[in-house]
């Protein structure tokens, strides 16, 4: 179907802007059994290893030539791929953590530390290094090591939130359980809902013997995960300190229950490991991170040329594919960002930022009927979304279709975000549905919001003596 005009001062359709809709879900390399830290410089992360980021999932998808490397060949292609990007970008700090983080995945922790130390010699600022190096000493054992690297850390960037709950569990092992409290709850105000940081606390209160505040952070991760067993067995422990031998029993039960599965799990986890598939997985995880190297350095072709083999290499890899969406939206590619587009929304159905970045893609290459689907489907999985009613609604527009039903998203969304652009879109609804009074109202409002908008002000008189 054609789009057509509907006026001069119609708002240009543009891809669900890439940078909103993408932020967070863009990561470099992650700490183990952390959420993913975006760095402030935009580079990769030299992170404590890629091996302890999440594996490749037992019985995931292949890339089709994917067996015919050996495990020495994928070794020296990223080993390789990485001296190539340190040529490329000498004294680069984001480059030399990369290297660091490579060579722990490898098992050379000795040279990876070398590395992190010349990243720190580089760029005294990389919070990521100290963390990457802390681990490393916590792992070790080497506590007062780890809490002064991290205390380092948190002098220059307090909101990284990665390394906030490894931080309180060294503090708890030194048996410093106020600064372990302290330290997690730093953690939660930064991500609210980290399942981890309200384990920690549970077992600080506990050992601080308040089993009030204890039983309180334990139900708290009961409640977030309530298929994992650690929580039930703290529950236990509380209710048994306080002499409650019913709950005691009934939460060591469900505890019982719940590993055994656990158990087998990871019985059935490591059956299906495949450590070919693990030297694949990091082989494009750090092409991802090399093309961010890159694109962060103003080259981007060189980053597309990595993100695209990183796609070839990790069917499964959504970071990649995440940033050649937003390459392709920046320089007007559309088609291109439509495939991997289409791509996340195979691998991450329950995404719906992946479905509105799709039917934006196809709103502007004319597809209507797919952008529409597209749109609605990001909507029902996300309501609260302001971008998607902001969308559909220009889509409505654009096919001339359904225009009370546009009018009513419209309105939806200037409450879910009463923004200057958002009541020009109410009032370009109203106007192409005969309701110019409706339209003029929506327009002095968001003449109200935006003085200064000219387009606005020329689409308010274009109404003036119609009735």
């Amino acid at each position: 179907m054609r789009v057509r005009s509907h006026g001069a001062w119609r708002f240009r359709l543009r891809a669900v802007a890439a940078a909103a809709a993408l932020a967070g879900a863009v990561s470099a390399v992650r700490a183990a059994d952390s959420p993913p830290q975006a760095p402030a410089s935009g580079a990769a992360l030299p992170a404590e290893a890629v091996a302890e980021s999440a594996p490749p999932a037992a019985g995931r998808t292949q890339a089709p030539d994917e067996q015919r490397w050996t495990e020495a060949a994928l070794k020296e292609e990223t080993l390789g791929m990485v001296r190539q990007l340190l040529k490329d970008l000498p004294n680069d700090a984001g480059a030399v953590g990369l290297m660091g983080t490579v060579c722990k995945f490898y098992g050379d922790t000795a040279e990876a530390l070398v590395w992190w130390q010349r990243c720190l010699e580089i760029d005294p600022s990389r919070v990521d290094a100290y963390h990457a190096m802390a681990m490393v000493a916590w792992r070790k054992g080497e506590y007062q090591e780890a809490l002064q690297l991290w205390r380092k850390a948190c002098e220059i960037n307090p909101n990284l939130q990665a390394m906030y709950h490894p931080y309180a569990e060294a503090l708890l092992d030194m048996g410093k359980a106020e600064e372990a409290i302290a330290a997690a709850e730093k953690g939660l105000s930064i991500r609210p809902n980290d399942r981890e940081n309200y384990l920690l606390l549970g077992k600080a209160h506990l050992q601080l013997k308040d089993y009030a505040k204890a039983a309180d952070n334990y139900e708290k991760a009961r409640q977030l995960r309530p298929d994992e067993s650690r929580s039930y067995y703290g529950l236990a422990a509380v209710y048994a300190r306080q002499g409650q031998a019913d709950k005691a029993r009934q939460y060591t039960e469900q505890f019982k229950k719940l590993r055994d599965a656990e158990d087998k799990a990871r019985v059935d986890h490591r059956r299906a490991s495949d450590y070919h598939a693990r030297l694949v997985w990091a082989l494009a995880k750090v092409r991802t991170d090399a093309g961010r190297l890159y694109a962060a350095r103003g080259m981007p072709e060189k980053a597309e040329e990595h993100w695209r083999r990183a796609a070839a290499f990790d069917p499964e890899n959504k970071v990649c594919r995440q940033e050649l969406v937003a390459l392709y939206m920046r320089t007007g590619r559309e088609r291109r960002a439509l495939t991997f587009a289409e791509q996340l929304r195979a691998i991450d159905p329950k995404n719906a930022v992946y479905h509105l970045n799709a039917g934006a893609l196809l709103a502007a290459l004319e597809r209507l009927d797919a952008a529409e689907e597209a749109t609605r489907k990001g909507l029902e999985l996300a309501p609260g979304l302001a971008v998607g009613y902001r969308s559909l609604v220009r889509i409505l527009l654009l096919r001339n279709q359904r225009l009370p039903e546009a009018k009513a998203l419209a309105r939806k969304l200037v409450e879910l975000e009463p923004a200057a652009p958002n009541y020009g879109l109410l009032g370009e609804v109203c106007a192409q549905a005969g309701n110019l009074p409706g339209a003029r109202a929506a327009l002095e409002r968001a003449m109200q919001l935006d003085p200064g908008n000219e387009e606005f002000r020329a689409a308010y008189r274009g109404l003036q003596g119609k009735e």
